[in-house]
């Protein structure tokens, strides 16, 4: 029987649901997986063999299968870093076929994943089941222990892949909240405006930017924060693009910008005020944000957008303290906000660990 996109998963439930004995060689496993095998299997075994050494596996889905696994005696799952199959095998059918388990190897999930086609065999005869069973078999044999080690080098290389996965939009403004997860992209809101001091130590970086050999200084615009030291509780981090705005006592959200960090020409001043260390932090201007432009339109756009957010964390906090956060922490709650603060798990089983391809 030939699988498409409109009978992959259900044909996949029915073997899980139908077979006592269940083997699965999928390479790549997705957020909702566990889910699905949660609520779907029910029977005697059930082998997992997963790839989950080179980034194309969620390694969350992989503890809260091994933590399913203290509950529901049978269930196993073991690595095999050379694995790229996708072969399920029951006690009267197997598929094989394109899809991994709701993720694929550039890293995308839940409702990244629609619109994708799968094709693949849902196989009847008894002597093919076999030889897949044999051939899962000796891979069985191969495989290995997943230990905490294995887990967070698997999480770094997973982030890794997520950070880089492509994007179908081009403009920041019109890209879905999930296709920028994950993407390493940081919120600095600031409230006060800078010292003239601050401001006279600046303009030295920028006639220092302006006397160096390397273009990546002379050409770009430069900005600063002031008294945003690298050991304060939310520093600034570097080499990669952070969101820059101001919240001011009105409660608006303005001068929204694309900036990175340019460490080479940080300052340290010391206070005509205070006698203290001031530290300078300098930022060079973006063009785009991981490949995505943010014109000053746009950037309007997104404020109203964050504004809602950035008021509630404001809310009862100093009103000078300035916040450095991860764009991912926004996402979050955007999403929540827009469920009705609901469990997020439910999403995820409605989505029933949609199956999506890899490349």
């Amino acid at each position: 029987m030939f699988l498409t996109s409109q009978n992959y998963l259900q044909e996949f439930q029915s073997l899980l649901q139908t077979g006592s004995r269940v083997s699965l060689a999928v390479a790549f496993w997705g957020q909702g997986a566990q889910d699905l095998l949660e609520k779907a299997w029910g029977g005697e075994s059930l082998r997992i063999l997963c790839n989950l050494g080179t980034g194309g596996t969620n390694p969350r889905v992989i503890r809260d299968l091994l933590a399913l696994s203290c509950d529901r005696p049978g269930l196993e799952v073991l690595t095999l870093d050379n694995l790229h199959a996708k072969v399920a095998i029951g006690e009267q059918t197997a598929i094989v076929g394109s899809a991994n388990i709701s993720s694929n190897g550039l890293g995308f999930e839940d409702t990244e994943c629609v619109g994708w086609q799968e094709a693949g065999l849902l196989i009847s005869d008894n002597s093919l089941r076999l030889q897949m069973q044999a051939w899962f078999d000796d891979l069985w044999m191969h495989g290995e222990e997943i230990t905490e080690e294995k887990l967070k080098i698997a999480e770094n290389l997973w982030m890794k892949n997520r950070g880089s996965r492509p994007l179908s939009a081009k403009k920041l403004v019109e890209a879905s909240a999930a296709s920028l997860k994950n993407r390493d992209i940081h919120l600095a809101i600031f409230r006060l405006d800078a010292s003239d001091q601050a401001r006279v130590e600046a303009s030295l970086a920028n006639k220092e930017a302006r006397r160096s050999d390397s273009p990546e200084l002379l050409n770009v615009k430069l900005d600063f924060f002031e008294d945003w030291p690298d050991d304060s509780e939310e520093p600034l981090p570097r080499d990669v693009p952070i969101l820059a705005m101001r919240y001011g006592p009105t409660k608006r959200v303005t001068r929204l910008g694309a900036w990175t960090r340019v460490p080479q020409l940080d300052r340290i001043f010391l206070s005509s005020v205070t006698s203290e260390q001031v530290s300078l932090v300098m930022l060079g201007k973006l063009d785009s944000v991981v490949g995505m432009s943010l014109s000053a339109e746009d950037s309007k756009v997104f404020a109203r957008r964050l504004k809602p957010w950035i008021d509630e964390i404001y809310n009862g906090q100093d009103p000078e303290t300035a916040r450095c956060l991860s764009l991912d922490e926004f996402l979050d709650w955007e999403e929540r906000i827009a469920s009705g603060d609901r469990d997020l798990k439910s999403s995820a089983q409605a989505s029933l660990a949609m199956l999506t391809p890899d490349y």
